[in-house]
């Protein structure tokens, strides 16, 4: 028996989580098997407003049995350069995480990198960098960086449906998968 598997936490039920201060998308896998996806939508003009909603709805969705598992895995947040924006979304993951840890054994935030690589989306290599400049001369550094995101979101949601119909295409709900994903196949057994 490997060290790796020693510390793999023992879950059947596997939940991933992508928050945002407007939705919670969400993907369960039982047994490795995908069980259901979606995503909520939070409602309200202000952050305060929207927190109350993903309070409720998240509670509704630990209440009827959707968002309870073993483990749950949330996507640790990123970097965000607008501090307003950082706060705002602490507040929706507390309200969001105070909900779901009434619903699981584990509850762990995952870094992107982490589960992306782990579903074999990686960063784009040197070489992808480069096609995507000479295919778009002259374009800025933004673009490029912005332009590789949306590449690799895409892979992730072609990735994710292999496992489950996303009539929405939301990358959320392809974000959720993939955690999930990596979480019930690397983390967990």
């Amino acid at each position: 028996m490997t060290i790796a598997a020693l510390t793999k936490v023992k879950a059947k039920r596997v939940i991933g989580i992508d928050a945002s201060t407007n939705s919670l998308a969400f993907a369960v896998f039982e047994n490795n098997k995908p069980i259901k996806c979606g995503e909520v939508f939070f409602n309200g003009a202000s952050v305060f407003e929207r927190l109350n909603d993903a309070k409720h709805k998240t509670r509704a969705l630990v209440d009827s049995g959707v968002l309870k598992g073993d483990y749950i895995a949330i996507e640790s947040a990123i970097m965000v350069r607008n501090i307003k924006t950082a706060i705002d979304l602490a507040y929706v993951y507390g309200a969001i995480l105070g909900e779901l840890g009434e619903g699981s054994k584990e509850l762990h935030k995952v870094e992107p990198i982490s589960w992306q690589s782990g579903i074999g989306n990686p960063n784009l290599k040197k070489a992808e960098k480069d096609a995507l400049q000479k295919a778009n001369p002259g374009k800025s550094k933004t673009w490029y960086q912005n332009e590789g995101r949306k590449i690799r979101k895409q892979r992730t949601l072609d990735i994710a449906r292999q496992h489950f119909n996303i009539p929405s295409n939301s990358d959320n709900v392809g974000d959720a998968v993939g955690l999930a994903l990596y979480c019930s196949k690397t983390l967990t057994r």
